[in-house]
Protein backbone atom coordinates (compact mmCIF):
# COMPACT_ATOMS: atom_id res chain seq x y z
CA UNK A 1 0.00 0.00 0.00
CA UNK A 2 2.59 2.24 0.81
CA UNK A 3 4.15 1.74 -2.80
CA UNK A 4 0.37 2.71 -4.31
CA UNK A 5 0.24 5.45 -2.25
CA UNK A 6 3.85 6.97 -3.38
CA UNK A 7 3.09 6.67 -6.52
CA UNK A 8 -0.33 8.41 -6.37
CA UNK A 9 1.53 11.41 -4.91
CA UNK A 10 3.71 11.31 -7.58
CA UNK A 11 1.03 11.65 -9.90
CA UNK A 12 -0.49 14.55 -8.24
CA UNK A 13 2.68 16.06 -7.69
CA UNK A 14 3.77 16.68 -11.95
CA UNK A 15 0.94 18.65 -11.97
CA UNK A 16 1.57 21.24 -10.03
CA UNK A 17 5.04 21.72 -10.81
CA UNK A 18 3.53 22.17 -14.51
CA UNK A 19 1.30 24.84 -12.85
CA UNK A 20 4.78 26.52 -10.95
CA UNK A 21 6.92 26.13 -13.91
CA UNK A 22 4.10 28.08 -16.08
CA UNK A 23 3.71 30.59 -13.64
CA UNK A 24 7.20 31.36 -13.84
CA UNK A 25 7.34 31.59 -17.69
CA UNK A 26 4.68 34.20 -17.43
CA UNK A 27 6.44 36.39 -14.61
CA UNK A 28 9.60 36.21 -16.90
CA UNK A 29 7.80 37.30 -19.98
CA UNK A 30 6.09 40.16 -18.09
CA UNK A 31 9.71 40.92 -17.18
CA UNK A 32 11.18 41.05 -20.51
CA UNK A 33 8.20 43.45 -21.77
CA UNK A 34 8.24 45.76 -18.72
CA UNK A 35 12.22 46.51 -20.02
CA UNK A 36 11.12 46.87 -22.97
CA UNK A 37 8.75 49.24 -22.19
CA UNK A 38 11.36 51.41 -20.08
CA UNK A 39 13.90 51.86 -22.68
CA UNK A 40 13.59 55.21 -23.75
CA UNK A 41 12.28 55.44 -27.60
CA UNK A 42 14.30 57.64 -30.19
CA UNK A 43 12.47 60.93 -30.82
CA UNK A 44 10.68 60.78 -34.34
CA UNK A 45 11.77 64.63 -34.98
CA UNK A 46 15.67 63.82 -34.93
CA UNK A 47 17.71 66.00 -36.55
CA UNK A 48 19.43 64.77 -40.58
CA UNK A 49 22.84 65.95 -41.08
CA UNK A 50 22.37 68.54 -44.00
CA UNK A 51 24.92 68.03 -47.27
CA UNK A 52 27.25 71.35 -47.37
CA UNK A 53 27.72 71.36 -50.88
CA UNK A 54 24.77 71.11 -53.76
CA UNK A 55 23.55 68.05 -55.19
CA UNK A 56 22.83 69.21 -58.09
CA UNK A 57 25.16 70.62 -60.53
CA UNK A 58 25.21 74.33 -61.04
CA UNK A 59 25.53 76.80 -63.59
CA UNK A 60 29.21 76.88 -64.94
CA UNK A 61 30.14 73.36 -65.11
CA UNK A 62 32.87 71.72 -68.11
CA UNK A 63 32.33 68.73 -68.97
CA UNK A 64 35.04 66.05 -68.18
CA UNK A 65 33.60 62.82 -70.54
CA UNK A 66 32.34 63.89 -74.03
CA UNK A 67 28.84 62.07 -72.95
CA UNK A 68 28.17 64.69 -70.34
CA UNK A 69 28.26 61.43 -67.84
CA UNK A 70 30.95 63.51 -65.42
CA UNK A 71 30.75 67.23 -64.96
CA UNK A 72 33.48 69.24 -62.70
CA UNK A 73 32.96 73.23 -61.05
CA UNK A 74 35.88 74.28 -59.52
CA UNK A 75 35.82 76.16 -56.54
CA UNK A 76 39.79 77.15 -56.29
CA UNK A 77 42.02 77.25 -59.38
CA UNK A 78 45.03 75.54 -58.77
CA UNK A 79 48.79 77.30 -58.83
CA UNK A 80 49.60 76.87 -62.49
CA UNK A 81 48.29 75.50 -65.46
CA UNK A 82 49.89 71.98 -65.69
CA UNK A 83 47.47 68.41 -65.77
CA UNK A 84 49.18 64.98 -64.52
CA UNK A 85 49.96 63.00 -67.48
CA UNK A 86 48.35 60.21 -68.46
CA UNK A 87 48.10 57.36 -65.58
CA UNK A 88 49.97 59.78 -62.97
CA UNK A 89 49.46 58.89 -59.82
CA UNK A 90 47.74 61.67 -58.20
CA UNK A 91 47.38 62.47 -54.18
CA UNK A 92 44.21 63.88 -53.47
CA UNK A 93 41.52 64.20 -50.52
CA UNK A 94 37.57 64.09 -51.62
CA UNK A 95 34.47 63.65 -49.33
CA UNK A 96 32.00 61.27 -51.59
CA UNK A 97 28.17 62.23 -50.57
CA UNK A 98 25.19 60.37 -52.43
CA UNK A 99 23.41 62.76 -54.74
CA UNK A 100 20.01 61.34 -54.25
CA UNK A 101 20.26 61.63 -50.37
CA UNK A 102 23.13 63.72 -49.34
CA UNK A 103 24.65 60.85 -47.60
CA UNK A 104 28.01 61.05 -46.99
CA UNK A 105 29.83 57.58 -47.88
CA UNK A 106 33.69 58.55 -47.93
CA UNK A 107 35.80 60.85 -46.26
CA UNK A 108 39.32 60.43 -46.68
CA UNK A 109 40.48 62.67 -43.87
CA UNK A 110 38.59 61.09 -41.27
CA UNK A 111 37.12 57.77 -42.10
CA UNK A 112 40.42 56.08 -42.37
CA UNK A 113 43.32 55.50 -39.54
CA UNK A 114 45.74 57.61 -41.22
CA UNK A 115 44.89 61.41 -42.93
CA UNK A 116 47.55 60.80 -45.60
CA UNK A 117 46.08 61.53 -49.09
CA UNK A 118 44.98 58.45 -51.73
CA UNK A 119 46.62 58.02 -54.52
CA UNK A 120 43.86 58.09 -57.35
CA UNK A 121 44.94 57.35 -61.29
CA UNK A 122 44.61 60.23 -63.24
CA UNK A 123 42.93 59.17 -66.30
CA UNK A 124 41.91 55.55 -65.34
CA UNK A 125 39.04 53.81 -67.64
CA UNK A 126 39.94 50.23 -66.62
CA UNK A 127 38.62 50.17 -63.07
CA UNK A 128 35.50 48.69 -62.27
CA UNK A 129 34.38 52.09 -59.85
CA UNK A 130 35.19 55.25 -59.86
CA UNK A 131 36.32 55.89 -63.03
CA UNK A 132 34.42 59.21 -63.40
CA UNK A 133 36.34 60.25 -60.45
CA UNK A 134 39.56 58.79 -62.19
CA UNK A 135 38.76 61.39 -65.16
CA UNK A 136 37.86 64.48 -63.74
CA UNK A 137 41.29 64.37 -61.75
CA UNK A 138 43.31 64.18 -64.88
CA UNK A 139 42.48 67.67 -65.02
CA UNK A 140 42.99 69.06 -62.13
CA UNK A 141 45.46 71.20 -61.13
CA UNK A 142 47.72 71.51 -58.58
CA UNK A 143 46.44 72.91 -55.72
CA UNK A 144 43.20 72.88 -57.29
CA UNK A 145 39.45 72.62 -55.40
CA UNK A 146 36.40 71.15 -57.31
CA UNK A 147 33.10 69.49 -57.60
CA UNK A 148 32.57 66.71 -59.58
CA UNK A 149 29.68 65.22 -60.21
CA UNK A 150 28.70 61.83 -61.64
CA UNK A 151 25.29 62.10 -63.17
CA UNK A 152 26.03 58.62 -64.69
CA UNK A 153 26.17 55.51 -62.66
CA UNK A 154 28.58 53.95 -65.23
CA UNK A 155 31.35 56.03 -63.85
CA UNK A 156 30.84 55.23 -60.24
CA UNK A 157 29.93 51.91 -58.54
CA UNK A 158 27.46 50.82 -61.52
CA UNK A 159 24.78 48.99 -61.28
CA UNK A 160 26.32 46.50 -59.05
CA UNK A 161 26.77 49.63 -55.75
CA UNK A 162 29.16 48.68 -53.12
CA UNK A 163 27.84 46.69 -50.00
CA UNK A 164 31.44 46.82 -48.45
CA UNK A 165 33.35 50.78 -47.38
CA UNK A 166 32.69 52.57 -48.79
CA UNK A 167 28.40 51.79 -48.47
CA UNK A 168 27.00 53.14 -52.03
CA UNK A 169 23.32 51.84 -53.40
CA UNK A 170 23.33 50.19 -56.26
CA UNK A 171 22.93 52.89 -59.67
CA UNK A 172 23.77 56.22 -57.54
CA UNK A 173 24.75 59.25 -58.93
CA UNK A 174 27.24 60.75 -56.58
CA UNK A 175 28.97 64.39 -55.49
CA UNK A 176 32.84 64.73 -54.79
CA UNK A 177 34.19 67.43 -53.14
CA UNK A 178 38.24 67.04 -54.55
CA UNK A 179 41.24 69.02 -53.61
CA UNK A 180 44.30 68.01 -55.81
CA UNK A 181 47.55 67.54 -53.81
CA UNK A 182 50.11 66.50 -56.40
CA UNK A 183 50.83 63.78 -58.03
CA UNK A 184 54.07 61.49 -59.74
CA UNK A 185 54.39 61.06 -63.64
CA UNK A 186 55.01 57.82 -64.97
CA UNK A 187 58.17 56.85 -66.32
CA UNK A 188 57.80 55.62 -69.79
CA UNK A 189 60.16 52.49 -70.90
CA UNK A 190 59.23 49.29 -73.27
CA UNK A 191 61.87 47.04 -71.48
CA UNK A 192 59.32 45.88 -69.02
CA UNK A 193 60.81 42.89 -68.19
CA UNK A 194 58.49 40.35 -66.62
CA UNK A 195 55.03 41.47 -67.32
CA UNK A 196 53.22 38.48 -65.91
CA UNK A 197 54.20 40.06 -62.54
CA UNK A 198 52.06 43.41 -63.39
CA UNK A 199 48.41 44.03 -62.31
CA UNK A 200 45.28 43.85 -64.51
CA UNK A 201 45.07 47.97 -64.42
CA UNK A 202 48.84 48.35 -65.10
CA UNK A 203 49.15 45.92 -68.55
CA UNK A 204 45.78 48.08 -70.05
CA UNK A 205 47.20 51.26 -68.98
CA UNK A 206 50.59 50.95 -70.41
CA UNK A 207 48.95 48.93 -73.68
CA UNK A 208 46.96 52.54 -73.94
CA UNK A 209 49.87 54.99 -73.09
CA UNK A 210 51.41 53.15 -76.05
CA UNK A 211 48.80 53.11 -78.05
CA UNK A 212 48.23 57.26 -77.84
CA UNK A 213 52.04 57.62 -78.28
CA UNK A 214 51.58 55.45 -81.71
CA UNK A 215 48.60 57.96 -82.67
CA UNK A 216 50.84 61.05 -81.82
CA UNK A 217 53.08 59.34 -84.88
CA UNK A 218 50.71 58.34 -86.96
CA UNK A 219 49.32 62.14 -87.14
CA UNK A 220 53.08 63.18 -87.71
CA UNK A 221 53.14 60.55 -90.88
CA UNK A 222 55.63 58.69 -89.08
CA UNK A 223 54.18 55.42 -90.31
CA UNK A 224 56.18 52.81 -89.69
CA UNK A 225 57.11 53.82 -85.88
CA UNK A 226 53.75 54.30 -85.41
CA UNK A 227 53.01 50.73 -86.57
CA UNK A 228 55.95 49.61 -83.80
CA UNK A 229 54.37 51.44 -80.92
CA UNK A 230 51.03 49.39 -81.76
CA UNK A 231 52.09 45.94 -81.73
CA UNK A 232 54.07 46.99 -78.39
CA UNK A 233 50.56 47.52 -77.01
CA UNK A 234 49.31 44.56 -78.37
CA UNK A 235 52.55 42.79 -76.52
CA UNK A 236 50.57 43.93 -72.87
CA UNK A 237 46.94 42.26 -74.65
CA UNK A 238 48.37 38.92 -75.56
CA UNK A 239 46.48 35.31 -75.64
CA UNK A 240 47.98 34.09 -72.08
CA UNK A 241 46.47 37.12 -70.93
CA UNK A 242 43.01 37.72 -72.30
CA UNK A 243 42.26 33.63 -71.37
CA UNK A 244 42.55 34.77 -67.86
CA UNK A 245 39.94 37.36 -68.36
CA UNK A 246 35.74 37.39 -68.23
CA UNK A 247 33.09 39.44 -67.54
CA UNK A 248 33.64 43.39 -67.26
CA UNK A 249 37.72 42.84 -66.81
CA UNK A 250 37.31 41.00 -70.62
CA UNK A 251 35.01 43.76 -71.63
CA UNK A 252 37.67 46.46 -70.75
CA UNK A 253 40.40 44.41 -72.38
CA UNK A 254 38.59 44.06 -75.28
CA UNK A 255 37.57 47.88 -75.50
CA UNK A 256 41.74 48.54 -75.55
CA UNK A 257 42.49 45.78 -77.71
CA UNK A 258 40.20 46.87 -80.46
CA UNK A 259 41.74 50.33 -80.50
CA UNK A 260 45.11 48.99 -81.52
CA UNK A 261 43.82 46.77 -84.14
CA UNK A 262 41.90 49.68 -85.91
CA UNK A 263 45.05 52.27 -85.21
CA UNK A 264 46.98 49.42 -87.08
CA UNK A 265 44.82 48.82 -89.60
CA UNK A 266 44.29 52.58 -90.45
CA UNK A 267 48.06 52.98 -90.49
CA UNK A 268 48.03 50.21 -93.27
CA UNK A 269 45.93 51.65 -95.66
CA UNK A 270 48.67 54.20 -95.18
CA UNK A 271 51.48 52.82 -96.28
CA UNK A 272 49.39 50.00 -98.81
CA UNK A 273 49.42 46.83 -96.47
CA UNK A 274 45.96 45.67 -97.79
CA UNK A 275 45.81 42.19 -96.58
CA UNK A 276 47.50 43.04 -93.05
CA UNK A 277 44.68 45.59 -92.75
CA UNK A 278 41.89 43.09 -93.61
CA UNK A 279 43.76 41.10 -90.64
CA UNK A 280 43.58 43.88 -88.14
CA UNK A 281 39.78 44.67 -89.21
CA UNK A 282 38.89 41.11 -88.92
CA UNK A 283 40.15 40.50 -85.59
CA UNK A 284 37.86 43.55 -84.75
CA UNK A 285 34.71 42.13 -86.38
CA UNK A 286 35.37 38.88 -84.58
CA UNK A 287 35.22 40.72 -80.69
CA UNK A 288 32.38 43.49 -82.56
CA UNK A 289 30.38 41.85 -85.40
CA UNK A 290 29.13 45.14 -85.78
CA UNK A 291 31.74 47.87 -85.47
CA UNK A 292 31.11 50.86 -88.56
CA UNK A 293 35.28 51.70 -88.37
CA UNK A 294 36.13 47.98 -88.88
CA UNK A 295 33.63 47.15 -91.62
CA UNK A 296 34.46 50.54 -93.34
CA UNK A 297 38.74 50.15 -93.48
CA UNK A 298 38.19 46.29 -94.55
CA UNK A 299 36.01 47.27 -97.49
CA UNK A 300 38.60 49.85 -98.90
CA UNK A 301 41.48 47.52 -98.22
CA UNK A 302 39.13 44.75 -100.11
CA UNK A 303 38.26 47.22 -102.87
CA UNK A 304 42.41 47.89 -103.27
CA UNK A 305 43.02 44.53 -103.77
CA UNK A 306 39.88 44.50 -106.16
CA UNK A 307 37.50 42.04 -104.72
CA UNK A 308 34.90 45.15 -105.09
CA UNK A 309 32.08 42.57 -104.85
CA UNK A 310 33.22 41.83 -100.69
CA UNK A 311 33.75 45.28 -100.37
CA UNK A 312 30.13 45.98 -101.07
CA UNK A 313 28.79 43.79 -98.65
CA UNK A 314 30.92 45.25 -95.59
CA UNK A 315 29.60 49.15 -97.00
CA UNK A 316 26.12 48.28 -96.71
CA UNK A 317 26.07 46.33 -93.47
CA UNK A 318 27.58 49.56 -92.12
CA UNK A 319 25.79 52.21 -94.07
CA UNK A 320 22.52 50.16 -92.18
CA UNK A 321 24.12 50.54 -88.77
CA UNK A 322 25.07 54.13 -89.52
CA UNK A 323 22.73 55.71 -92.06
CA UNK A 324 24.26 59.36 -91.61
CA UNK A 325 27.99 58.17 -92.02
CA UNK A 326 29.44 60.53 -95.10
CA UNK A 327 32.46 58.66 -95.72
CA UNK A 328 30.90 55.28 -95.84
CA UNK A 329 28.28 56.65 -98.57
CA UNK A 330 30.30 57.81 -100.49
CA UNK A 331 33.03 54.70 -100.23
CA UNK A 332 29.31 52.89 -101.12
CA UNK A 333 28.84 55.06 -104.19
CA UNK A 334 32.24 54.85 -105.71
CA UNK A 335 32.48 50.96 -105.57
CA UNK A 336 28.80 50.64 -106.92
CA UNK A 337 30.03 52.24 -109.62
CA UNK A 338 32.99 50.13 -110.16
CA UNK A 339 30.98 47.27 -110.08
CA UNK A 340 29.11 48.39 -113.32
CA UNK A 341 32.05 49.58 -114.92
CA UNK A 342 33.56 45.79 -114.35
CA UNK A 343 30.34 44.72 -115.44
CA UNK A 344 30.36 46.35 -119.02
CA UNK A 345 33.98 45.08 -119.63
CA UNK A 346 32.77 41.47 -118.76
CA UNK A 347 29.64 41.75 -121.02
CA UNK A 348 32.23 43.00 -124.25
CA UNK A 349 34.87 40.45 -122.95
CA UNK A 350 32.59 37.79 -123.78
CA UNK A 351 30.88 39.39 -126.64
CA UNK A 352 34.15 39.36 -128.37
CA UNK A 353 35.36 35.93 -127.37
CA UNK A 354 32.05 34.44 -128.67
CA UNK A 355 32.97 36.34 -132.11
CA UNK A 356 36.32 35.08 -132.11
CA UNK A 357 35.13 31.49 -131.16
CA UNK A 358 31.79 31.46 -134.08
CA UNK A 359 33.19 33.78 -136.37
CA UNK A 360 31.92 37.30 -137.04
CA UNK A 361 28.54 37.99 -139.10
CA UNK A 362 29.78 39.68 -142.14
CA UNK A 363 28.28 42.87 -142.99
CA UNK A 364 25.53 43.76 -145.13
CA UNK A 365 26.01 44.81 -149.11
CA UNK A 366 25.95 48.05 -150.09
CA UNK A 367 23.02 50.00 -151.69
CA UNK A 368 24.58 50.05 -155.59
CA UNK A 369 25.39 46.27 -155.19
CA UNK A 370 21.80 45.00 -153.92
CA UNK A 371 20.64 47.22 -156.71
CA UNK A 372 22.71 45.32 -159.44
CA UNK A 373 22.35 41.92 -157.62
CA UNK A 374 18.61 41.08 -159.61
CA UNK A 375 19.69 42.42 -162.90
CA UNK A 376 21.98 39.71 -163.41
CA UNK A 377 19.89 37.70 -162.36
CA UNK A 378 17.29 38.41 -164.75
CA UNK A 379 20.27 38.36 -167.46
CA UNK A 380 21.15 34.96 -166.54
CA UNK A 381 17.31 34.10 -167.05
CA UNK A 382 17.33 35.56 -170.10
CA UNK A 383 20.37 33.88 -171.88
CA UNK A 384 18.36 30.62 -170.61
CA UNK A 385 15.75 30.92 -172.63
CA UNK A 386 13.16 31.82 -170.42
CA UNK A 387 11.92 35.72 -170.50
CA UNK A 388 8.97 35.17 -167.85
CA UNK A 389 11.33 34.12 -165.07
CA UNK A 390 13.62 37.71 -166.19
CA UNK A 391 10.48 39.34 -166.29
CA UNK A 392 9.80 38.47 -162.63
CA UNK A 393 13.18 39.45 -161.22
CA UNK A 394 12.92 42.49 -160.24
CA UNK A 395 14.83 44.43 -157.53
CA UNK A 396 11.64 44.25 -155.17
CA UNK A 397 13.17 44.71 -151.76
CA UNK A 398 17.04 44.28 -150.33
CA UNK A 399 16.47 40.95 -148.80
CA UNK A 400 14.83 39.20 -152.02
CA UNK A 401 17.79 40.59 -153.81
CA UNK A 402 20.29 39.32 -151.21
CA UNK A 403 18.92 36.06 -151.42
CA UNK A 404 18.70 35.66 -155.46
CA UNK A 405 22.10 36.82 -155.24
CA UNK A 406 23.39 33.68 -152.78
CA UNK A 407 21.31 31.23 -154.91
CA UNK A 408 23.20 32.62 -158.31
CA UNK A 409 26.67 32.81 -155.84
CA UNK A 410 25.69 28.72 -154.99
CA UNK A 411 24.92 27.67 -158.59
CA UNK A 412 28.15 29.46 -160.04
CA UNK A 413 30.07 27.83 -157.41
CA UNK A 414 27.94 24.38 -157.85
CA UNK A 415 28.88 24.79 -162.13
CA UNK A 416 32.66 25.72 -160.97
CA UNK A 417 33.25 22.57 -158.95
CA UNK A 418 31.82 20.58 -161.87
CA UNK A 419 34.22 22.42 -164.39
CA UNK A 420 36.93 21.57 -162.45
CA UNK A 421 36.15 17.88 -162.02
CA UNK A 422 36.68 17.54 -166.10
CA UNK A 423 33.43 16.57 -166.84
CA UNK A 424 33.65 15.17 -170.53
CA UNK A 425 30.51 16.73 -171.33
CA UNK A 426 29.83 20.02 -172.35
CA UNK A 427 26.29 19.74 -172.57
CA UNK A 428 25.74 18.70 -169.18
CA UNK A 429 27.23 21.90 -167.86
CA UNK A 430 24.95 24.27 -169.84
CA UNK A 431 22.55 22.12 -168.61
CA UNK A 432 23.47 22.43 -165.07
CA UNK A 433 24.30 26.12 -165.83
CA UNK A 434 20.41 26.81 -167.20
CA UNK A 435 19.15 25.40 -163.83
CA UNK A 436 20.90 27.13 -161.99
CA UNK A 437 19.55 30.48 -163.61
CA UNK A 438 16.94 29.23 -163.59
CA UNK A 439 16.11 28.54 -159.88
CA UNK A 440 17.65 31.67 -159.26
CA UNK A 441 14.68 33.49 -160.92
CA UNK A 442 12.47 31.41 -159.42
CA UNK A 443 14.09 32.50 -155.94
CA UNK A 444 13.87 35.94 -156.65
CA UNK A 445 9.80 35.66 -158.15
CA UNK A 446 8.26 34.01 -155.12
CA UNK A 447 10.61 35.90 -152.50
CA UNK A 448 9.74 39.23 -153.75
CA UNK A 449 5.98 38.94 -151.46
CA UNK A 450 7.93 38.11 -148.38
CA UNK A 451 11.06 40.61 -149.16
CA UNK A 452 8.61 43.69 -149.22
CA UNK A 453 6.92 42.29 -145.91
CA UNK A 454 10.59 41.85 -144.06
CA UNK A 455 11.84 45.30 -145.31
CA UNK A 456 10.63 46.89 -142.29
CA UNK A 457 12.85 44.70 -140.10
CA UNK A 458 16.39 46.15 -138.25
CA UNK A 459 19.20 45.90 -139.29
CA UNK A 460 19.97 43.31 -136.55
CA UNK A 461 17.89 41.10 -137.78
CA UNK A 462 18.98 41.62 -141.74
CA UNK A 463 22.82 41.02 -140.90
CA UNK A 464 21.53 37.89 -138.59
CA UNK A 465 20.00 36.65 -141.67
CA UNK A 466 22.52 37.68 -144.22
CA UNK A 467 25.09 36.06 -141.91
CA UNK A 468 22.83 32.64 -142.06
CA UNK A 469 22.25 32.95 -145.66
CA UNK A 470 26.29 33.12 -145.93
CA UNK A 471 26.55 30.03 -143.58
CA UNK A 472 23.78 28.02 -145.69
CA UNK A 473 25.85 29.02 -149.22
CA UNK A 474 29.28 27.87 -147.59
CA UNK A 475 27.87 24.33 -146.34
CA UNK A 476 26.27 23.94 -150.01
CA UNK A 477 29.64 24.91 -151.57
CA UNK A 478 31.52 22.60 -149.63
CA UNK A 479 29.21 19.96 -150.20
CA UNK A 480 29.52 20.63 -154.27
CA UNK A 481 32.59 19.98 -153.81
CA UNK A 482 32.52 16.80 -152.14
CA UNK A 483 29.84 15.72 -155.05
CA UNK A 484 32.06 16.88 -158.14
CA UNK A 485 35.26 14.74 -156.26
CA UNK A 486 32.31 11.92 -156.43
CA UNK A 487 32.14 12.19 -160.14
CA UNK A 488 35.39 12.47 -160.86
CA UNK A 489 36.29 9.33 -159.58
CA UNK A 490 33.18 7.64 -161.34
CA UNK A 491 34.07 8.76 -164.58
CA UNK A 492 37.79 7.69 -164.07
CA UNK A 493 36.30 4.33 -163.21
CA UNK A 494 33.96 4.38 -166.34
CA UNK A 495 37.06 5.32 -168.74
CA UNK A 496 38.81 2.23 -167.22
CA UNK A 497 36.43 -0.13 -167.50
CA UNK A 498 36.43 0.97 -171.29
CA UNK A 499 39.80 0.37 -172.14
Amino acid sequence: MAIATEEHDNKQAEPVMEQVAKKQEAIDDLGDSGHADSEPAEPADAEKTTCPVPLTPPEGCESVTADGGVLKKVLEAGDDKTTPSLHARCLVHYVGYLAGSGDKFMDTRNDRDTDEPVVVVAGRKTAAQETGLCQAVATMCRGEKALVYIIDPAYGYGERGSFSFPCVPPDSALVYEVEMLGWEDIEETDNDGNRGSLLYEERLERAERRRLTGNELFKAGQYKEALAKYAMALSYLDEDFMFQLAGHYLDKAEDVKKLVHLNMAATQLKTGDWNTAIYNCGQVLNMDADNVKALFRRAKAQAALGRTEEARVDLEKAIKLEPNNREVAEELRAVRATLKEEKKAADAFYKTSMAKVIGAAPAPPAAASISGSAPAAAGAAAEAGNPSAAATASPASTAATQRSGAAASTSGAAAGAGAAAGQPSKRAAAKSTDKGARGAAAAAGTGTAAAVQRSSTSGAKQGLVAWLVALIALVVARFAKLFGKAQRGGGSRGRAGKR
